[in-house]
């Protein structure tokens, strides 16, 4: 029997057991509420997990594995054949059906050479002889191709990924994890992370495997949703969210930096479109430098030194007081407010009011001040019903000195619960002008706009860090100090109070932060360079490259490396794939259109599923999706709100184009008086635009191409 045969077989062996097992854990779900039914945490638990194994049993029945490994460890007997997949299965017997592509033997499969290997195992170093790395192709229940490859760089692995076509979602890549992707993946929970890379490297595939690799791995340690991924928008996190599913990691929080500012603050926050900021700086009005300045840690430091001065005001100037008798004065606060020690202002006020309340129950002075004020009130009242409200008072008062219902009465005047952060914000901009004397920005631009921004409920992106920092400030971080792992996409767009913010907010956590400075369109606001972070937030993140792309053929590379090494940001490395030259069109304004449609029906007639048409701006956009829809090609419009791409035709800006891919895609105004060979933002763009295709990239010009370009 040959290879090919064997491995059929296997397969045939394979799904049979499948069936025998899903249908045993069918059978164990069914029998689960009458053994467990007194204890319903215990099982809600179980039926939970029990779920999740026929579940992910029943999504793998198509492609059960996509490997096979061959190893001999030293200390055992015998040889074993391990078949690896999405997730791994074990019968009801114990036995290893399925090898889990995040368990730690499966890791000779991406970065070990056939001989004498090792590997990092909980229990220590195992070593052993590979003797097969096996690639194995399965399509509808069938083996369709073997390819057995000796090295980590045998090119051999990609070749039946890197020709497939893009669609509306993206894809796990556990069958063709590459070496330096696999390094990064299987890092350990306790290290921070900066990985840049180059367009197409994989960076978003790569941090989701991430993910599921640390949630499979530290199981035990830490529950599903201490595992976080936030994103750029709500269009990328849907474009993405069908992997981790596909990991099974379906129960990691997926957020935008906006969503978790709004759960955080607890406030119904509206935040600005920056997008239209974008905008009119890519229409060449330029930022405000406040911008930045909103971004730094200086702002940040300028909003600690308010913020210490508005605690001061949180104390009543009238003390503590209780039916008219001031029982402590604000001094007598405040000096007890400022030896206290916590980790937010309502942890101080809380810890204030509890240590005076203990010091008032030793404390006679206090205690017959309160005593003589009530003898004084009740014998100069001639009122016999009110000198007895007031004998009342006095027993009721003395007895809340005397025991913990006092703390309760100190903390209605300490108390900072009703406290909106948005509000305290607004109040540090109205004086911003006051605290800021230095002449290096244009401060009263920054208060006017602000202030404008504000009082419409409008949040600026740039805002975002100073409001959660007070909330921070005010409130502690809650719940949020359990999250355990951070993963950042697009991570270059942040400014650095952002990750300051971020990195308190979630204390306990460590951080993968992924981006590639070439595509930093948002420079008004966001990081100059990885150091930032390094020299500023996370202080001992180790910095790692992926400096090759996958996603994109030689030609459509060595294209868009022409921009980027232009604007000093380097090259990236393309795999060994080629798809034929690019094409550079030369054609009068008003044919443009007419000739876009006509190249879009002669990529689909060639089988290419996903086309992208883009543009520098929405100009142009409406008339084109006209004459699409005219010729009857279903198409549309991507916009910056909208949360889903379906794949197949669609329009859209250079700028919203970020994170995806496609077969093709057609820049439609390549021209160098659209981007402007000078401006490294357009020159960004264009690079972003570019890296976007896969297989075919074609430049339309009116007049000159890009001079980089030429």
């Amino acid at each position: 029997m040959d290879d090919l045969e064997y491995e059929k077989k296997k397969l045939e062996k394979v799904e049979e057991e499948l069936e025998e097992i899903q249908s045993g854990e069918e059978q164990i779900l069914r029998t689960l509420p009458k053994k467990y039914g007194n204890n319903p945490v215990l099982l809600s638990n179980l039926m939970s997990s029990t779920a999740t194994k026929i579940t992910n049993i029943a999504r793998m029945k198509e492609k059960p594995y996509f490997a096979r490994i061959d190893f001999k460890e030293d200390k055992k007997p015998n040889k074993e054949k391990l078949y690896i997949g999405k997730v791994g299965v074990i019968d009801l017997d114990g036995k290893v059906v399925i090898t889990d592509w995040r368990a730690p033997v499966s890791t000779l499969y991406y970065d070990a050479n056939l001989g004498k290997v090792e590997y990092n195992a909980p229990e220590g170093k195992i070593k052993g002889e590979l003797s097969l790395k096996r690639q194995i192709i399965i399509q509808n229940k069938n083996v369709e191709e073997i390819f057995d490859v000796d090295s980590v760089s045998d090119d051999e692995l990609l070749k039946p990924y890197l020709g497939a076509s893009a669609d509306n979602r993206l894809k796990n890549i556990v069958a063709s994890i590459q070496s330096e992707q696999n390094n990064i993946i299987r890092k350990s929970i306790e290290k921070n992370l900066i990985v840049q890379g180059v367009a197409g490297s994989g960076k978003t595939t790569v941090a989701l495997h991430r993910i599921a690799y640390l949630m499979y791995n530290n199981a035990n340690r830490y529950k599903a949703n201490q595992f976080m991924v936030i994103g750029p928008n709500r269009f990328f996190i849907n474009y993405i969210s069908n992997v981790l599913p596909d990991l099974d990691a379906s129960n990691a929080v997926q957020v935008t930096y906006e969503e978790l500012a709004s759960d955080f603050t607890c406030e119904k926050l509206i935040f600005e479109d920056s997008t239209k900021k974008l905008s009119d700086i890519i229409d060449k009005k330029a930022p405000k430098d406040y911008l930045k300045f909103k971004s730094s840690l200086k702002y940040k430091e300028l909003l600690e030194k308010y913020l210490n001065n508005y605690e001061k005001t949180v104390i009543s100037d009238a003390g503590v007081i209780i039916n008219n008798i001031q029982v402590l004065s604000k001094d007598e606060v405040m000096e007890t407010f400022n030896e206290v020690i916590g980790e937010c202002l309502e942890q101080r006020l809380d810890m204030t009011a509890r240590v005076l309340s203990n010091r008032i129950k030793n404390d006679d002075t206090i205690y017959n001040r309160v005593k003589n004020r009530m003898l004084e009130l009740e014998k100069n009242e001639e009122n016999i019903d009110k000198k007895r409200k007031i004998a009342k008072q006095e027993l009721n008062m003395l007895k809340d000195l005397t025991n913990t219902g006092f703390e309760k009465q100190i903390k209605k005047y300490v108390s900072i619960s009703n406290l909106k952060s948005i509000n305290i914000y607004k109040d540090f901009v109205e004086n911003v002008d006051k605290l800021y004397l230095e002449n290096d920005v244009d401060i009263n631009s920054l208060k006017e706009n602000t202030l404008k921004s504000l009082k419409s409920r409008i949040i600026e992106n740039e805002d975002i860090a100073a409001i959660m920092f007070i909330r921070l400030y005010l409130f502690g971080n809650g719940e949020y100090k359990n999250i355990k792992c951070v993963v950042i996409d697009e991570a270059q767009d942040f400014g650095i109070f952002s990750y300051f913010v971020l990195k308190k907010l979630l204390s306990n956590a460590t951080f993968s932060i992924f981006g590639d400075m070439a595509q930093g369109i948002y420079s008004y606001r966001a990081i100059g360079d990885w150091n930032e972070i390094k020299e500023n937030v996370i202080f001992d993140a180790e910095f790692l490259n992926l400096k090759k792309s996958y996603r994109t053929s030689i030609e459509i590379m060595n294209e868009a490396n022409k921009v980027s090494e232009a604007i000093g940001l380097g090259r990236a490395n393309p795999v060994i794939r080629s798809s034929g030259p690019i094409i550079k069109t030369n054609i009068e304004k008003d044919k443009e259109a007419l000739y876009i449609v006509n190249r879009v029906k002669e990529y689909q007639s060639q089988g290419f599923k996903s086309i992208a048409i883009v543009y520098k701006d929405q100009t142009n956009m409406m008339e084109l999706n006209r004459l699409l829809k005219k010729e009857k090609i279903e198409s549309e419009i991507i916009y910056k709100d909208q949360e889903k791409y379906n794949g197949g035709v669609c329009i859209l800006t250079s700028y919203l184009s970020k994170g995806l891919e496609f077969d093709v895609v057609i820049i439609a105004d390549a021209d160098d008086s659209i981007y402007l060979s000078n401006n490294i933002l357009d020159m960004k763009l264009l690079y972003v635009a570019m890296t976007r295709a896969l297989h075919k990239l074609e430049l339309i010009y009116n007049n000159n191409i890009c001079k980089y370009l030429k």
